[in-house]
């Protein structure tokens, strides 16, 4: 508590990044099972309802709406053995724009949930999880994954499950 927080007032709000496998080692447009999301945002907002929930899922989503060639033009890097980032197509240089703002937004959010079920890596998650950490962010990592180097390196605390997740946040360790 600080000098200038009144005893028994509300911690002040915080912010959730909820990073977690999209793609994966998957080719194209074959996203991994999103709803892990909204099971997360629920649990953060459950327990922090005045929270403010980062959601690259829901970023993503809604820049490729806005952006209908951005797939095609992704979907015809399969064909290309060798890729120069400056001669890419204009959507494709934009969508990894868009990668680097989200790294960003998880480092500037208070915490960090990685969403990495079983033993699948995400090298996406991973520069998330490496930003904020870099960042002197809270990373959380919901993993059976505790031996995975970048896991281990970046995590604040590994965590098996969404149930010990919202222990955690219920014993505050999301706002030491």
């Amino acid at each position: 508590m600080t000098a200038l927080e009144a005893p028994g007032a509300p911690p002040p709000t915080r912010s959730y990044f909820l990073a977690g496998t999209m793609q994966g080692a998957r080719t194209g447009s074959d996203l991994v099972d999103q709803t892990y999301r909204e099971r997360l945002t629920a649990a953060v907002l459950a327990r922090r309802p005045g929270a403010v929930v980062n959601d690259p899922g829901v970023v993503m989503a809604e820049w490729l709406a806005a952006h209908p060639g951005a797939r095609p033009a992704h979907a015809a890097l399969a064909d290309r053995a060798v890729l120069h980032h400056d001669r890419l197509a204009p959507e494709l240089r934009e969508l990894t724009g868009l990668f680097h703002r989200l790294t960003e937004l998880a480092a500037a959010s208070d915490v960090c949930v990685a969403w990495l079920p079983g033993h699948e890596a995400s090298m996406g998650t991973a520069a998330e999880m490496l930003s904020a950490h870099r960042a002197g962010r809270t990373v959380v990592s919901i993993t059976d994954m505790r031996q995975n180097l970048a896991v281990l390196s970046c995590s604040t605390v590994i965590l098996p499950d969404l149930d010990a997740f919202t222990d955690w946040l219920d014993a505050g360790g999301d706002t030491s």
